[in-house]
């Protein structure tokens, strides 16, 4: 698995800034390699175990899933366990260990060699 580490940067620190026009800082995170990440959530109602979720990023390979299940409805239901069924570059299917009402939030990221 490929890491990398992100820097906070203030992009207004790189231009001449007088102190009676001082503007905000306008941090970003700065990575030494390329990074492609989505994050998206899934719900649930009582009537399936597994749901596609499609990228609207584009993956060139498969990407790491992390998820976790949310109760949304505040019934306490929430207790299952969610698996990542298939992960391509394009779509990952998510399962659930029961039938439940509630969200799935999920992160998918990939990190560049």
């Amino acid at each position: 698995m490929a890491s990398t580490k992100f820097t906070k940067r203030d992009l207004n620190r790189y231009r001449k800034v007088y102190p009676y026009i001082r503007r905000e800082p306008r941090m970003v995170l700065i990575s030494d390699k390329e990074v492609t990440m989505e994050v998206g959530s899934l719900t649930f109602t009582n009537d399936a175990v597994w749901k596609r979720y499609m990228f609207t990023e584009t993956f060139y390979s498969a990407p790491f899933v992390t998820a976790i299940s949310v109760d949304s409805s505040k019934s306490g239901n929430a207790d299952v366990n969610v698996f990542v069924k298939v992960v391509t570059s394009t779509y990952v299917d998510l399962e659930v260990s029961q039938i439940f009402a509630g969200t799935i939030h999920f992160h998918a990221i990939r990190i560049s060699s």
